[in-house]
């Protein structure tokens, strides 16, 4: 008959640029997918967009939360209440991801890494009363309240990831608040900075979808204005650039916004000079503004966290996108060991 499974992606605390963008992540919505091809009843809560039903949670077979570290608190919040209530919780995403232990304080199980897989072989063996010993990537509680932690799993190949099914947005309550719609096109990013999770939560090996994979996608988002949720959306430039050329070819151009490098702007890192044809492509094909890690604003604090720019390159980075026509939103990282008062 299939399980009765919620997921939760809570909000974080005090004002934050989802405030305004309303965008969920989209681990939940590609899981829901899968668990609901699997012959699940799968609903999601993303508070953002809609409040939780706890009486919806409460009658729940398994109820997982989703925290990076600014819902963690929420999340952990939430988890207890339903732990006591005796509703089974899973809890994933980056936090607990390098949290575990700190995590089963809260919640039955924990979800490492990628996911994806993960939930399935536990929701597996919930259904089948089979042993969680040999699901890669989970932590739980053992009967004797010990934690443990299973192997780590694989990160996902190349061919695995365009195996992976569109996520289901319409399985998220409230979905149709959304006036930007999140898609994502690849996995992991194959620069090394000292700060980032995302080379710790999905590695340096990038994993992408075709081109008409992104077009189908596209296709049936229907939406005037799309976020690309990759990390580096301009990791290869010139898989970019077929994508951008083939959504003008096939009509598929809504405003889009994405996270890129500064030097995405230039030609290369050994060839420095604005690269106005990519730019050119970049505007006609929908690109209204582009979310960039400046990180720091001296050489010293670039170098430190490792990033391979420099902060006259990013000035000339920043002055073609703007001589372009697309917005720069910059965001930065305070405190580091090079930064003075």
């Amino acid at each position: 008959m299939g399980l009765r499974i919620r997921l939760v992606e809570p909000r974080p605390a005090g004002h934050n640029v989802y405030d305004r963008a309303l965008l969920p992540r989209l681990g939940l919505p590609l899981m829901a997918k899968m668990l609901a091809e699997s012959g699940h009843d799968v609903r999601i809560y993303c508070e953002i967009l809609a409040p939780v039903d706890l009486d919806d949670l409460l009658g729940a077979d398994l109820v997982g939360i989703s925290s990076t570290t600014a819902t963690a608190p929420a999340a952990y919040r939430l988890a207890d209440l339903l732990s006591t209530a005796g509703v089974p919780v899973v809890l994933g995403g980056p936090h607990v991801s390098f949290c575990a232990d700190e995590a089963l304080g809260h919640a039955h199980y924990v979800v490492r890494g990628e996911g994806e897989q993960t939930i399935g072989e536990l929701v597996a063996c919930l259904e089948e009363g089979r042993p969680f010993e040999e699901v890669r990537g989970l932590s739980f509680l053992a009967s004797d309240g010990e934690s443990h932690h299973n192997p780590a799993r694989p990160r996902c190949t190349q061919e695995e990831f365009e195996r992976l099914p569109i996520p289901d947005l319409s399985l998220i309550e409230g979905h149709r608040r959304m006036t930007t719609k999140p898609l994502m096109t690849q996995w992991g990013c194959p620069f090394d900075c000292e700060f980032c999770s995302v080379i710790a939560m999905f590695s340096r090996a990038v994993r992408h979808r075709r081109t008409d994979q992104v077009l189908a996608e596209l296709e049936g988002l229907a939406a005037e204005r799309v976020f690309f949720y990759d990390d580096n959306f301009v990791v290869n430039k010139a898989r970019t650039t077929e994508l951008l050329r083939s959504m003008r070819v096939a009509d598929l151009t809504p405003m889009w916004s994405a996270q890129v490098r500064a030097d995405a702007a230039l030609c290369s890192l050994s060839r420095p000079e604005v690269d106005h044809e990519f730019l050119t492509l970049m505007r006609q094909s929908g690109c209204q503004m582009v979310m960039i890690g400046i990180e720091a604003i001296t050489d010293e604090g670039l170098a430190q966290i490792g990033k391979h720019q420099s902060v006259a390159a990013v000035e000339q980075s920043v002055g073609a996108f703007h001589d372009h026509d697309i917005a720069v939103h910059g965001m930065f990282v305070a405190g580091l060991d090079t930064d003075t008062a």
